[in-house]
């Protein structure tokens, strides 16, 4: 009998000592891998779109775009210069370097605002050649009205002024003519993922004056002739509506887009006199 009682208490005290205590579950638990987390990424580490906006390219970052070449000298100043005036020179007898630079002047909460000024000097042909200075002034208010939604605003001055006689025929491209204006835009651009958005700009020129340009040429030594007058845009309220898409990629910045209007030059800001459907497109790329 006593060594049947024995056995029964072996046995009780082996369950006992083999079920799993408190620090036995505790080490089981801390020892399991924690569940899977879908991250996120937050509104404000989405890419930024610079073009038409407040904002840059960034610190030493080199953009070759087919309407800009931008280099950024810090996070909040770059500078650069337009491809396509420099191509003119292919198809009319004239030169148009060119300089832009872009300054983020201040950010803080929703509102950013960036200040762009540049300069076109366009050297016209003819027997006494003259100087096309073409200078746009540009303040970019920009608010992010949500997380994923911005308002880009834009309000522009062009200064024009031609020197010399020249050949004024070559100051006017296509029908547009560089003169003193003042326009206005608006563009919506809204994420609907990482990396794409969708916009919708509209443009309205409100003010237009005459490019005024005046010269002299002594044609013997007792004849100087004296040529003065202005030129004016044949539309003196141009506009334009476009809407699109655009694709922000790390190293590749692509936008696609069409609309109806006045096409205005980019960079530039001179309206072609035509109104006509706009298509719309910029390729960059980000090293």
């Amino acid at each position: 009998m006593r060594s049947r009682t024995l056995l029964i208490g072996a046995a009780a005290l082996a369950t006992t000592l083999a079920a799993p205590g408190p620090a036995r579950a505790q080490e089981s638990l801390v020892a399991s891998p924690p569940p899977p987390k879908i991250v996120e990424h937050p509104p404000d580490d989405l890419p930024r779109l610079d073009e038409r906006t407040a904002y840059t390219i960034g610190a030493r970052r080199l953009k070759l775009g087919i309407l800009a070449f931008d280099y950024g000298l810090t996070e909040r100043i770059s500078i650069g210069t337009d491809p396509t005036p420099w191509l003119v020179r292919a198809f009319r007898p004239v030169l148009i370097p060119n300089l832009h630079l872009k300054v983020l002047a201040f950010e803080r909460g929703p509102l950013a605002v960036g200040l762009n000024g540049a300069a076109y000097f366009a050297f016209l042909g003819g027997e006494t050649p003259g100087k096309l200075i073409t200078i746009p002034l540009s303040l970019f208010p920009s608010i992010r009205v949500a997380p994923r939604i911005w308002l880009h605003l834009e309000a522009t001055y062009v200064f024009a002024r031609l020197y010399g006689t020249g050949n004024t025929d070559d100051a006017d491209l296509n029908g547009a003519v560089a003169a003193r204006t003042a326009q206005t835009a608006a563009m919506l651009e809204v994420r609907v993922t990482r990396i794409v958005s969708l916009i919708a700009l509209g443009r309205y020129q409100f003010y237009s004056g005459p490019l005024v340009f005046g010269g002299s040429s002594v044609l013997d030594p007792s004849t100087t002739v004296r040529v003065d007058g202005e030129m004016r845009p044949r539309v003196e309220r141009p506009w334009e509506a476009v809407v699109g898409v655009a694709v922000l990629w790390p190293h590749v910045r692509l936008s696609v887009g069409a609309g109806y209007g006045y096409y205005f030059l980019p960079g530039m800001d001179i309206a072609i006199p035509e109104r006509r459907f706009i298509p719309d497109a910029s390729l960059a790329v980000i090293l």
